[in-house]
C-alpha cells in the first residue's frame, strides 16, 4: 500500500482534481490504488506474488517496481505483514488457469511516498489513481474496502 502523506510545502489553493496527479487535496493523505487490464475487480492497492526466498517486504517492492515503475519511491513504515485481504478465485478462473488452489491471501505493507510517480507497466497495470480514503469505495467492491479499511488508518494518518 503506497499512501502519500499530506504535502505542507504545495500551495493549498490548487484546485487539481486529475486523481493522476499528487499534488491534489495536499492537506489530506491520498492512497495509490492501480487497475489491472480486466473488467471485474479491476481497482485495489499494488499486490502480486512473493517470489521464493522473499520476504513479504521484498516481494512487495519488487511487485510495486515492475507494475508501477523504478521511479516511484516509497518508505515502507513496516517491515512485516499487519494485515491481509482473502478471497476466492471465481469457478471460472480456476477452469481457465487450472489452479491447484481455489483463492489468494493478500498480504499487505504500508508504505509512504517519497518520489516519483507510477508509471503503469501497460500490461499487467493500465491505469492509477491517487485518492483520498473516502473516495477508494468508487472504485472497489464493499468487500475490499471493507478488508482495506483498517490498513489505511495508521498512526499519523490524516486523511
Amino acid at each position: 500500500m503506497v499512501r502519500r502523506p499530506a504535502i505542507s510545502s504545495i500551495n493549498t489553493k490548487n484546485k487539481n482534481d486529475d486523481v493522476h496527479s499528487l499534488t491534489r487535496h495536499p492537506t489530506s493523505s491520498l492512497y495509490m490504488l492501480v487497475k489491472k487490464d480486466r473488467e471485474h475487480h479491476a481497482w485495489q492497492l499494488p499486490q502480486g506474488g512473493i517470489d521464493p526466498g522473499e520476504t513479504v517486504l521484498q516481494g512487495a517492492l519488487r511487485e510495486l517496481e515492475e507494475e508501477c515503475g523504478q521511479h516511484l519511491k516509497v518508505n515502507p513504515v513496516e517491515t512485516t505483514s499487519s494485515f491481509y485481504y482473502q478471497y476466492k478465485f471465481p469457478d471460472a478462473f480456476i477452469a481457465k488457469h487450472k489452479r491447484n488452489y481455489i483463492g489468494a491471501k493478500v498480504q499487505f505493507i504500508r508504505s509512504d511516498w517519497i518520489s516519483g510517480q507510477c508509471q503503469p507497466d501497460d500490461h499487467e497495470i493500465v491505469d492509477f489513481a491517487w485518492l483520498l480514503e473516502s473516495e477508494i469505495k468508487q472504485y472497489v467492491t464493499p468487500e475490499y474496502f471493507n478488508a482495506i479499511t483498517p490498513l489505511l488508518r495508521y498512526p499519523n494518518s490524516s486523511s
